[in-house]
């Protein structure tokens, strides 16, 4: 297929989705696209009140969709457990799970009550955790497909399992944040192990928006006039996670992305580096194991 487009994305019905984030920016465009094309989707957000105006919405665009929105506090180990545990009583399958909702460079450093850094913990922990315990529903689904969203920033991101929580460090949003994503990209490696260990013909891919003009990122990004002038709309910004969400040539290990980096329609790449390290992404996978159960 020479141009993706989001037209491209192909008739999903009987397949379930979950979107975590799907309430507002990539998240919200995510789930109306798979809700158009006949999905049965399923919004986690942490305010139940956005969720249920986002479903409404989706609704008004796409009549007769199937969508619905169930809390879910990626910071919080018994929101994921309580959320997991509510999606399997209802589905007995899992076709596409999109690891979308991101804590964005966080000006001052918060730690979620159990102590962990907050963008660690919503990005990556909570994203691990709610796979974790969704993972024999996306082994006995054929061809499950599992979209972690990441950044450009995973470049400038390290996995310092000395200090995780930024107590020793002094705190850099930016960094920080990086290192969440490139917490994604390795999780997605180990992530991928497991599927073919289990025997499954899951994948585990990764994406990222480049720069898209979301709210998110007109306030805590570059924001401003700059943001406004360069950055792609949700439509297309949104491009890269569908696209490894649906399109029925993605491969493992593949990470879509703009094709000019920041903007473009969505092409595949090969992380590359630490991204791609695995004895690296097993070490995080074992940290992170042990760290949420």
């Amino acid at each position: 297929m020479a141009r993706w487009r989001i037209d491209d994305i192909p008739d999903l019905t009987g397949k379930v989705a979950i979107v975590t984030g799907g309430n507002a920016g990539l998240g919200f465009r995510s789930a109306l696209e798979l809700a158009k094309k006949r999905a049965n989707v399923v919004i986690g957000c942490r305010r139940v009140d956005a969720g249920k105006e986002a479903v409404k919405t989706i609704q008004n665009a796409a009549p007769g969709a199937e969508i619905e929105c169930l809390q879910l506090d990626l910071t919080d180990l018994e929101s994921v457990c309580e959320f997991a545990n509510t999606f399997k009583s209802k589905f007995d399958r899992l076709d596409i799970l999109i690891n979308n909702a991101a804590v964005v460079n966080a000006e001052t450093l918060q730690h979620t009550k159990d102590g962990h850094e907050i963008h660690m913990a919503t990005n990556h922990y909570g994203h691990f955790a709610l796979a974790k315990r969704l993972f024999s529903r996306l082994v006995d689904t054929p061809n499950a497909r599992v979209v972690t969203l990441s950044s450009g920033a995973n470049r400038v991101g390290e996995i310092r399992f000395d200090d995780m929580d930024w107590r020793q460090r002094e705190y850099d949003r930016v960094k920080s944040y990086g290192d969440s994503k490139l917490a994604n990209l390795l999780f997605t490696v180990a992530l991928q192990k497991r599927f073919e260990e289990a025997g499954s013909s899951a994948l585990s891919v990764a994406a990222h928006p480049g720069l898209t003009a979301t709210e998110r990122q007109q306030t805590v990004g570059v924001g401003g006039w700059f943001t406004t002038a360069i950055a792609s709309p949700v439509e297309t910004g949104v491009a890269p996670q569908l696209r490894a969400a649906t399109d029925p040539n993605v491969r493992k290990g593949e990470y879509y992305g703009p094709r000019f980096g920041l903007r473009g329609g969505p092409v595949p790449a090969q992380p590359k580096g630490k991204a791609v390290d695995a004895e690296l992404a097993e070490e995080l996978w074992q940290y992170t194991e042990n760290l949420v159960g």
